[in-house]
């Protein structure tokens, strides 16, 4: 059989240790994808910045498009199938890193604004693959936690998880965490989920991680509540209109980041290897490849803590030793504050093209936890406690 060509976004790890032995890979950049460059291309490997609909796909030869992510709002799905072709997302591969990113937020509340998870109760908008990740995470650590995904509730495929209607969630949470999938048409649409109304109910001092799809929060709304009571503890990463995001609300944001929740190596990665797996099974092509062989060995392995540290201290060297957010933060803001107009897109796609290596919570082991709360408290978070 010839070789496949494939056509895909530059900014995919590991395309050439995946493909380059069954395929021809031609490299774009995804937001800007063109019908001219996919017309003789047998498959199409992508990320959330490509639109793939009938405007880039008529008349193509594409059989197969896959996205390295787990959304899929980005593809018309109903026009490709269609026209009989197959497409894959790559569900769950970068969860881990949005809860990740999810806990470092309530570390971060915790720190510097004194939000204490223990005494707080934690509300979780949408309780899928990242969602449902962080609530287990979060109970295991002891933490107090309720969600809302009628959905999900509807079908009872996770009859146990601690369901309740939005509005008492916004009532009974002081940290609020957002992972829904963006739904435009449908009795379930989360587009302004996060409404006007919803966010003038939240509670003065209550935490608010937007780390899902930036279309379902009101953000001009949510700027206006800031910029009239400046009460919230706001940490954003995703936007809408992106790139051409509104810079106006970083000021009033705790932290703010490029849509980059889910960029850990491992999430990435993950993604790359679930799309080759599902573009082999459709070219009928061995699978002969795997992420174990490729994953490199993390810069810091491993920390030790002072017996004597209080739960506290210890949650945030763990945190910090992985994932400093704050430098995120500080690129974001030096990048998007001073840009206008169509730099603004510029700037903010830069972000996300040259972000730098991060790895999970699971990567870390952390030597010397004596006390029980610190060890169920790492342990649930996704350390590895030693």
């Amino acid at each position: 059989m010839p070789k496949l060509k494939i056509v895909a976004d530059e900014n995919i790890l590991l395309l050439e240790a995946f493909f380059a032995s069954i395929a021809d890979i031609v490299k774009v950049d995804g937001r800007h994808i063109s019908a001219a460059q996919v017309a003789d291309a047998d498959a199409l490997v992508l990320r959330t910045t490509a639109k793939v609909n009938e405007q880039l796909l008529a008349g193509s030869a594409v059989q197969f498009v896959g996205t390295c992510t787990i959304g899929v709002d980005h593809l018309d799905t109903a026009y490709m199938d269609a026209q009989k072709i197959t497409w894959s997302n790559a569900p769950g591969c970068n969860a881990e890193g949005v809860v990740d990113y999810a806990i470092n937020g309530i570390n971060h509340a915790w720190q510097v604004h004194g939000v204490d998870p223990w005494a707080s109760t934690v509300g979780v908008v949408g309780a899928g693959n990242v969602g449902g990740r962080l609530i287990k995470r979060l109970q295991a650590a002891g933490f107090k936690v309720i969600c809302s995904d009628p959905p999900l509730e509807a079908v009872g495929d996770e009859p146990d998880l601690p369901y309740v209607s939005l509005q008492e969630l916004i009532h009974r949470a002081n940290i609020v965490c957002l992972h829904t999938p963006l739904i435009k048409h449908s009795e379930h649409a989360t587009q302004d989920l996060i409404s006007a109304d919803i966010i003038q109910q939240l509670g003065p001092q209550s935490v608010l991680i937007s780390a899902g799809r930036g279309e379902v929060v009101d953000q001009s709304a949510l700027l206006k509540r800031l910029q009239e009571q400046a009460d919230l503890y706001v940490y954003l990463d995703v936007w809408q209109h992106e790139p051409n995001v509104d810079p106006r609300i970083i000021p009033h944001c705790q932290i703010v980041t490029p849509h980059i929740a889910g960029h850990s190596l491992e999430g990435k990665m993950r993604g790359t290897e679930m799309i080759y797996q599902a573009l082999c099974r459709q070219f009928d092509l061995p699978i002969d490849k795997s992420l174990a062989s490729l994953m490199p060995a993390a810069l810091v392995q491993s920390i030790e803590v002072d017996r004597g540290a209080d739960v506290k201290g210890v949650l945030n060297a763990a945190c910090s030793s992985v994932y400093n957010l704050n430098q995120d933060d500080a690129r974001t803001r030096q990048e998007l504050a001073l840009q206008h107009g169509d730099q603004v897109a510029l700037a903010f796609d830069k972000l996300r093209k040259s972000y730098p290596v991060r790895r999970e919570f699971s990567t870390l082991k952390v030597v010397g936890v004596r006390q029980q709360e610190s060890r169920r408290l790492l342990s649930g978070l996704g350390f590895k406690v030693v």
